[in-house]
C-alpha cells in the first residue's frame, strides 16, 4: 500500500532522511521510532507530501504520489496529530465533517458518518456534537481528531505522536481504542511514537531509525530478542527486554494443560500477558495460576518455571 524506494530529504546541507527504502502492507500498522530528531515524523510527513522528498520516490497503492494532485492525496490519508488540530470555532460535530463536506456529500450522509463515528469512539452524540474543542478533555479531543482523520474512510492513516501530550491513564485508554479500531477496521496505518512500551503494544512492524536511518525493522517480538545493535537494544529497554517481550505475549502461550487436578488457587485470563501474571504471582505469593476462560472457568495451569522458562513450552512442568 506505501513503499518508500531510496528516499532522502534534505534541508539545506542537513540531511533529515538518508536513503529510506521501506514496504507497508495493505492493513498492516507500521510503527516508526528513534530518538528525537532520527527522521521519523519527517518520513511520515512526506508520505502525504506535507514534506517533500529530496530523492527516491513514494508509492501509493502502486502510483507515484507526485502523481496525485495534493488535495486530493490529503483527502485519501487521514492525518492525526499531536496537538488535534481542531478548529476551535467549530464544533465537534463540524470538525468530524470537515473532509466529507470537501468532497460535497450530502448533508444528510454527512451526518450518518459523523454518527457512526462518534458511536465508534464512545463520544455521545447528545453530549458532544455540539460542545467546542476548548469544552472537551485531552482525550476526548484526541477521539474527535481520529475520527475526523476516519470521516472519509480512508484507506491510510496516518498519525503523529498522536498520545504524546495525555496522561498515561487516558494514553493507555486510547492505545486500547485504537487497537480495537484498527481489528476493526484494518485501516494501513504509519504510527510515529518515542514511547517504546506504546509502539511494542501497537505495532504489527516496528521500524528502528537513527540519524535518518532505518537501523532494523520487523516483528517486535524478533526486534526484542534479536536487536541488530547495542543502540537497537538500548532503545528496547536493554536489560528489561525480557519483561518488555513478557508483556506482548499471551498467558494461553505458555500455560499446560488442565491437569486432573487443579492445584492452583489464584486465577489469571488466558488473554492476559504473561507480565500480568507475573505480577499477579508477586503481589500473591503464588507460583502457579489457574488459567480461565471468558467465563471464568479454568482451562489450564501457569507455573512460574513455564513463564519464565525456555521460550518453547516444557515437556514437563514438575
Amino acid at each position: 500500500m506505501i513503499e518508500l524506494i531510496h528516499v532522502t530529504k534534505r534541508f539545506g546541507d542537513a540531511v533529515a532522511v538518508d536513503d529510506v527504502s521501506l514496504s507497508v502492507g495493505k492493513g498492516e500498522l507500521c510503527v516508526l521510532v528513534g530518538t528525537s530528531g532520527c527522521g521519523k515524523s519527517t518520513t511520515l510527513r512526506m508520505i502525504n507530501r506535507l514534506i517533500e522528498h529530496s530523492d527516491g520516490e513514494i508509492h501509493l497503492d502502486g502510483q507515484p504520489v507526485r502523481e496525485f494532485r495534493e488535495e486530493v492525496l490529503r483527502r485519501r490519508i487521514g492525518y492525526v496529530i499531536q496537538s488535534t488540530g481542531l478548529f476551535p470555532h467549530w464544533t465537534v460535530e463540524r470538525n468530524i465533517g470537515l473532509v466529507p463536506r470537501l468532497l460535497k456529500w450530502p448533508a444528510s450522509r454527512i451526518r450518518e458518518r459523523v454518527e457512526e463515528l462518534m458511536a465508534l469512539l464512545d463520544l455521545s452524540m447528545e453530549e458532544f456534537a455540539g460542545k467546542y474543542p476548548s469544552q472537551l478533555s485531552g482525550g476526548q479531543a484526541q477521539r474527535v481528531g481520529v475520527a475526523r482523520a476516519l470521516a472519509a474512510d480512508p484507506e491510510i492513516l496516518l498519525m503523529d505522536e498522536p498520545f504524546g501530550a495525555l496522561d498515561p491513564i487516558t494514553r493507555e485508554s486510547l492505545q486500547d481504542e485504537l487497537a480495537r479500531l484498527q481489528a476493526r477496521l484494518h485501516k494501513t496505518l504509519v504510527f510515529v511514537t518515542h514511547d517504546m512500551d506504546e509502539a511494542l503494544r501497537l505495532a504489527d512492524r516496528l521500524v528502528v531509525m537513527r540519524q535518518g536511518r532505518i537501523v532494523q525493522q520487523g516483528h517486535p517480538i524478533e526486534l526484542l530478542r534479536e536487536p541488530a545493535d547495542e543502540f537497537v537494544e538500548s532503545l528496547l529497554g536493554g536489560e528489561d527486554r525480557g519483561l518488555k517481550e513478557a508483556a506482548l505475549l499471551p498467558v494461553s502461550e505458555r500455560m499446560a494443560p488442565l491437569g486432573p487436578r487443579l492445584v492452583a488457587k489464584e486465577r489469571v485470563a488466558q488473554h492476559a500477558t504473561l507480565r500480568e501474571a507475573l505480577s499477579i504471582m508477586l503481589w500473591r505469593h503464588v507460583e502457579r495460576l489457574a488459567v480461565v476462560d471468558d467465563d471464568d472457568i479454568p482451562i489450564g495451569e501457569l507455573s512460574l518455571r513455564r513463564l519464565v522458562g525456555a521460550r518453547g513450552h516444557e515437556s514437563s512442568d514438575s
